[in-house]
C-alpha cells in the first residue's frame, strides 16, 4: 500500500484531505502537534466522519496513524524519505512551522532515492505551496532550490468542502457535506500524466479556480461574518439568516463574479449557480459555524492578495462597481476578539496610527484610489450604525 503524509490532523485534514486519500487507497499518516489527537487516532488507527447530506451517516476511515513531531521527529523523517505523497492542512499561516522538518526529511529522501514525491499545501491561501517551497527553502536546513526540485515537485491547489469538528462519545470526529473541490496544478506534478489524489480536478489554469473559490467563497463566508459581528449574531448561519446581512453578502460576490467573468472564461449561469451552491451550504440546516472561528486572523484575510481585498482591487482595476466589498473590508477592520492574537494587533495599530494609517497598511489599497475611499466612508457609517 502507498503512503501519504499529511501534515494536519484538524477538521481539514480529517474531514477532507485525509478522507479523498483514504479513498485514492493510500495508508495515511497524520503529523499533528495535539497529543490527544495523536492518541485518539492511534487507539484504533481509524477515525469517523458524519456526512451532512445523509442524515449525519458515519464513515469510519481506517489505515491511519498519526506521529507528533515535537515527540518523534525522526520518524516523521522517515515517513518523508519513504512516502508517496505529502499533503497539507495546517493553516497557511503554519506553514513556517512545518517547513524545517519537511526540509530535513527531503534532504534524507535525496540520499537515498531519486524517485520526485509530490508537496502538495491544502490551504485556504492563494499559491500555498508556492509559499510552503519557499518556507522550505529558507528555514536553515541545507538544501538548495536545484536539489529541492530533484527530489519533489510542489503544485499549488485549490481546496472547498464544508467541514466541522465535534465530540462524539468524548472524541473528535467531523461532519463533513457531501460535495467538494480539490483543484490541482496539473503541469507542477512529478508525473503530469497521473492523477495521484482521486477525485480532485486537474488543469492547466488553477488560478481561475483559485480566484473563483477565494473572491466568492471564502469572501461570502468572510463577509458573513464580519457582518455578522457587528450585529452581535454568534454563528454565521444566524447571520445570513438576517435578510439585510444576506442581501448585502449577494451583492458582494456578484461583484466578485462581474469581475471574474471579464477575467476568465467563465459562464454566467455558471458562476450564478456557483454562488447559489455556495451560500446554500453555509446555510444548511443544523449547521453552526461560529463567528470567531470564521473571522479569526483578520490580518491575513486583510491581505491585498485574499479574499475580500483582491476582488475589489480587481473590480476598480476593471472599471466595475466594488462598493460591498468595500463595506465588508471596513467590517473586517472592526473585528475584536481578545483570544485572536491578529485581532488584537490589529485594534492596537488602529487605536495607535489611527484607520486611515490602518488600512494602508494591512490592505496595501492605493492612497488616491476610489476604494480607499470607499473603505474608509463604510468604516465610519459602520461605526455610526453599529
Amino acid at each position: 500500500m502507498n503512503n501519504a503524509v499529511h501534515f494536519g490532523a484538524g477538521v481539514i485534514g480529517r474531514g477532507f484531505i485525509g478522507d479523498l486519500l483514504h479513498a485514492t487507497g493510500y495508508q495515511v499518516t497524520f503529523v499533528e502537534v495535539s497529543k490527544q489527537l495523536v492518541k485518539q487516532i492511534n487507539e484504533t488507527n481509524s477515525y469517523d466522519l458524519y456526512l451532512i447530506d445523509n442524515n449525519y451517516e458515519k464513515k469510519v476511515i481506517d489505515y491511519v496513524q498519526a506521529i507528533s513531531p515535537v515527540e518523534d521527529e525522526q520518524c516523521v523523517i522517515d515517513m518523508i524519505v519513504n512516502g508517496t505523497i505529502v499533503t497539507t492542512s495546517v493553516w497557511a499561516d503554519n506553514l513556517p512551522k512545518i517547513a524545517h522538518i519537511l526540509a530535513k526529511g527531503l534532504k534524507q529522501r535525496m540520499a537515498k532515492t531519486d524517485q520526485k514525491i509530490n508537496v502538495i499545501a491544502c490551504e485556504n491561501a492563494l499559491f500555498a505551496t508556492d509559499m510552503l517551497k519557499r518556507e522550505i527553502l529558507n528555514c536553515g536546513v541545507d538544501i538548495t532550490e536545484q536539489e529541492l526540485n530533484r527530489i519533489a515537485s510542489f503544485p499549488n491547489a485549490a481546496v472547498d468542502r464544508m467541514v466541522f469538528g465535534k465530540l462524539v462519545d468524548g472524541k473528535r470526529a467531523v461532519d463533513i457535506g457531501k460535495n467538494y473541490e480539490l483543484v490541482i496544478e496539473r503541469d507542477k506534478l512529478a508525473n503530469p500524466n497521473s492523477e495521484p489524489i482521486k477525485g480532485a480536478i486537474y488543469t492547466d489554469n488553477l488560478h481561475k479556480f483559485l480566484e473563483r473559490k477565494l473572491y466568492i467563497t471564502n469572501c461570502s463566508h468572510a463577509y458573513a461574518a464580519y457582518m455578522g459581528y457587528l450585529k452581535g449574531y454568534d454563528n454565521v448561519q444566524d447571520a445570513l439568516a438576517d435578510k439585510t446581512i444576506y442581501q448585502q453578502v449577494l451583492a458582494a460576490v456578484h461583484e466578485s463574479a462581474d469581475m471574474l467573468l471579464a477575467k476568465y472564461n467563465f459562464g454566467k449561469k455558471d458562476l450564478e449557480d456557483y454562488i447559489q451552491f455556495v451560500l446554500g451550504r453555509f446555510m444548511t440546516e443544523g449547521i453552526q459555524d461560529p463567528i470567531t472561528r470564521v473571522a479569526r486572523s483578520p490580518i491575513r484575510k486583510l491581505d491585498s492578495t485574499d479574499r475580500l481585498v483582491a476582488p475589489a482591487l480587481q473590480c476598480e482595476k476593471f472599471g466595475m462597481e466594488n462598493t460591498y466589498l468595500c463595506r465588508g473590508i471596513a467590517a473586517a477592520l472592526l473585528f475584536k476578539n481578545p483570544e485572536d492574537s491578529q485581532a488584537v494587533e490589529m485594534n492596537d495599530y488602529i487605536n495607535d496610527n489611527g484607520i486611515e494609517q490602518a488600512v494602508l497598511h494591512y490592505t496595501k489599497i492605493d492612497k488616491n484610489s476610489k476604494t480607499y475611499t470607499n473603505v474608509l466612508s463604510h468604516f465610519h457609517n459602520l461605526i455610526q450604525n453599529k
